[in-house]
């Protein structure tokens, strides 16, 4: 009987503890889209309406929306994360006093969609003319005006309250779209990221040889670190020419969707490689993605189809009245993007 019960445990117990590890994990990736809707649900005022006179034939219904003579509702299988690159050259960190946080040179929104399995990124650019909420030093609201978008991190306390900020802010210059979650990380994590993978391979499309000579226009190299660094983050500040940030942005593109493929075509080979990156940028990042929304987040991204064409940016004017540049968004197209990303069209009865 003895012998009997010890053959039982040796097949069971790790049987068990497999089963015990299948339900953690299953646990954790329901609490994992609980909880990123949860998040999400705080900022949910979505208000986008359509101007066009009602037809008496196509009449939405509540919560749906009429645009260009079809009806659409918001698509709630997406997830939408807001991806900040803050400008500080030191690890991201608490700051007492408003300003000394850095800017968020980078704003992406990459929405996943997790029934069709597809992945957008949406570039804001950090010059765009927004509301954002003004600090004292003290850390006092004091009011809230129009200013590039980027200034909207440095009246923050540069980790989550910053973070907080930029969100509400991109929320609201989306017509209040729901955003699940933040990661914001400094220039120095680009560095570490593309060394990780093992360097990241492009074409030079903005002649940048004044930062180093191998990022020369039209040469193809598999970038380093440091080079990575300058790639990302460099722009002319001093030309006269307007849109210096517009270039940055495709620089940015670019570089994000090689990287992308970099990663996924190294994490068939090596299924720790997401761990070992998530490892590497945690010194240099503040998220409020948790365990859980990350176990539920890795089975899907993977999966996900990602192209050119779902690379995305808001389209706008460029103009300079004093010192800074500001972006104008083009409405229209905002709201004709946001349509195609976050909408889906309702098929009509009869």
């Amino acid at each position: 009987m003895r012998s009997r019960r010890k053959v039982f445990l040796l097949i069971f117990i790790p049987f068990f503890v497999f089963l015990a590890g299948v339900l953690a994990f299953g646990l954790y990736r329901m609490l994992g889209r609980s909880s990123l809707d949860s998040h999400a649900e705080a900022l949910r005022v979505i208000r986008l309406e359509e101007g066009e006179e009602e037809d008496e034939e196509i009449l939405p219904e509540s919560g749906q929306i009429l645009y260009n003579g079809n009806i659409y509702e918001y698509n709630d299988d997406l997830l939408t994360f807001l991806c900040l690159g803050v400008d500080s050259r030191q690890d991201i960190q608490l700051e007492k006093t408003p300003g000394k946080g850095g800017q968020a040179d980078t704003i992406i929104l990459a929405v996943m969609d997790t029934a069709r399995k597809t992945l957008k990124l949406i570039n804001v650019s950090r010059d765009t003319l927004a509301k954002i909420k003004v600090y004292d030093t003290n850390g006092i609201y004091l009011y809230e005006e129009e200013a590039q978008l980027a200034l909207q991190y440095a009246y923050g306390d540069g980790g989550e309250g910053s973070c907080q900020l930029m969100e509400q802010a991109v929320s609201n210059l989306f017509y209040g779209i729901p955003i699940h979650g933040y990661g914001a990380i400094d220039v120095k994590a680009v560095a570490d990221l593309n060394d990780a993978v093992g360097g990241v391979e492009v074409t030079v499309i903005e002649d940048l040889s004044r930062f180093t000579p191998d990022l020369a226009l039209g040469n193809t190299l598999t970038l380093t670190g440091r080079q990575a660094l300058h790639y990302v983050q460099e722009r002319d500040v001093e030309t006269e020419e307007l849109g210096a940030n517009n270039l940055r942005i495709e620089r940015q593109k670019q570089y994000l969707q090689a990287f992308w493929k970099t990663v996924k075509a190294k994490t068939k080979q090596d299924l720790t490689l997401p761990l070992r990156l998530y490892n590497t940028a945690a010194s240099h990042m503040v998220t409020s993605i948790t365990a859980d929304q990350v176990a539920y987040l890795s089975t899907i991204a993977l999966d996900c189809t990602f192209s050119d064409e779902d690379m995305l940016t808001v389209q706008g004017t460029v103009r300079k009245e004093d010192v800074y540049e500001e972006f104008l968004v083009d409405e229209e197209a905002l709201y004709d993007l946001i349509i195609q990303v976050f909408y889906r069209e309702v098929e009509r009865q009869g």
